[in-house]
């Protein structure tokens, strides 16, 4: 009986003392886990850029989204070491971790450095330009790429080269996009292409002109459905309301440059890609190449005078009419000027040089200007003439279309295929607008 007992009482032993252990391991898990956790941070913003060095000047390595796991290696200088999938190891913000503003990532300001400084669509000088901004003006810069920079711009995204910004250590403030809020309207922004702006408001009145989408116009009032705008001519109308985007931003009307050094010009060469444009006599040549040839020298010019200068198309490819108008609508500039070569149903039918304009009071002073400089070149001077073109039709900018002689007239054509004749083209052009500017 005594040894049964004591048999009894060893397995209690036994058993309490594994009983201890467990609980002794199970304590040393749990302890183990809540100091895992304490070097662990859930990433609560949308987007965090993950860096190769405590610094925003260092590049991005990567970018992480809202409900990753960082486990935190070391801190410095409010930045946190942290290992990612793959045992990378970078360095993240400590104060973006917690960011939730939908809109931005790193949330970062910067600063322009010079006047008219391009917004780019993509990460490349080549890419379509979406607008311009003043000097000293603050963005936010969302996400970097090599020497590039993304910063919120119009409600969407665009690219600015490192170099054109002061990136400082700043946070951007919260942006609120509640659009339910009733707004002080101040700008009404166009939503589709050929919008018409009327002379009254109703829809069986007198159309007055017609403009692309995307364009933003100057907020006067309301009468019924249809806002009163005005246009940068300076002439107002009104616009359906259903047709339009509205904000509470002030349409950015700048004041009219008294310089070339201070303008904003948007250089056209006409046609290009499967738009071949015009043919010459022998069927070898194009009208697209020659338009750009021009386009590029009559930018060099102009750059060289201080001019910010953005062209429709670099290359040889396609873009549509619309697109050509919209551009200078949305860059608010000061000139559009569309390049192009004439030809006739029958050869050398017609000879020399025409500016073709829409608007008598927002476009005729400017192809007078140009017009007159002609006189210099080889080829006569038709005059300037009204012309129902859409890159100028639906262009709110001064903006004229210049037929540079004929390619299927010889006398023409000749002159045309000399390259300094188009270099006195562009020098012309260029006189012109200093004379316009003054």
């Amino acid at each position: 009986m005594e040894l049964r007992r004591s048999s009894i009482r060893k397995k209690k032993q036994q058993h309490f003392a594994w009983a201890a252990i467990i609980v002794l391991i199970a304590c040393s898990s749990v302890t183990t886990f809540a100091a895992a956790k304490a070097n662990q941070v859930i990433v609560k913003a949308n987007f965090l850029n993950v860096r190769i060095g405590p610094s925003l000047s260092y590049e991005t390595l990567t970018r992480v989204k809202r409900g990753e796991t960082l486990t935190i290696l070391s801190e410095k200088n409010q930045w946190y070491q942290v290992r990612l999938a793959g045992d990378k190891i970078g360095w993240v913000a400590s104060w973006l971790i917690n960011n939730d503003d939908a809109n931005t990532s790193s949330n970062t300001v910067g600063v322009i450095k010079a006047p008219n400084t391009n917004v780019q669509k993509y990460p490349d000088n080549n890419s379509e330009v979406l607008g311009t901004l003043p000097q000293l003006q603050k963005v936010n810069i969302v996400y970097t790429q090599n020497d590039w920079s993304q910063i919120l711009y119009n409600d969407t995204v665009g690219w600015i080269p490192n170099s054109e910004l002061i990136i400082t250590d700043k946070v951007a403030r919260k942006i609120n996009n509640n659009r339910d809020q009733n707004l002080n309207i101040r700008s009404v922004t166009t939503l589709q292409n050929n919008t018409k702006i009327l002379a009254e408001p109703h829809t069986d009145a007198k159309v007055v002109a017609h403009i692309t989408d995307q364009t933003t116009l100057q907020y006067l009032g309301k009468e019924g459905d249809f806002y009163k705008i005005k246009l940068n001519s300076g002439d107002t109308g009104y616009i359906a309301s259903w047709l339009v985007s509205i904000s509470n931003s002030k349409h950015p009307i700048k004041s009219a440059a008294t310089k070339i050094s201070e303008a904003t010009i948007v250089i056209d060469p006409g046609h290009g890609g499967s738009d071949t444009g015009a043919l010459t006599t022998n069927q070898k040549h194009y009208e697209k190449t020659y338009t750009l040839d021009t386009a590029r020298r009559l930018q060099k010019q102009l750059q060289q005078a201080g001019a910010n200068v953005i062209l429709t198309r670099k290359g040889d490819s396609d873009m549509d009419l619309a697109s050509r108008a919209r551009l200078a609508n949305k860059l608010n500039a000061d000139v559009f000027i569309s390049l192009h070569f004439d030809s006739t149903s029958d050869k050398s039918q017609a000879t020399g040089i025409t500016t073709y304009y829409y608007s008598e009071k927002k476009d005729q002073p400017l192809a007078q200007n140009i017009q007159r400089q002609f006189k210099h070149l080889a080829l006569p001077s038709r005059g300037t003439r009204f012309g129902d073109f859409e890159v100028t039709r639906e262009n709110e900018q001064p903006a004229i279309l210049i037929e540079g002689g004929y390619l299927n007239n010889k006398k023409d054509y000749k002159q045309i295929a000399n390259p300094a004749y188009r270099q006195k083209l562009a020098d012309c052009i260029l006189q012109g607008l200093m004379d316009y500017f003054k």
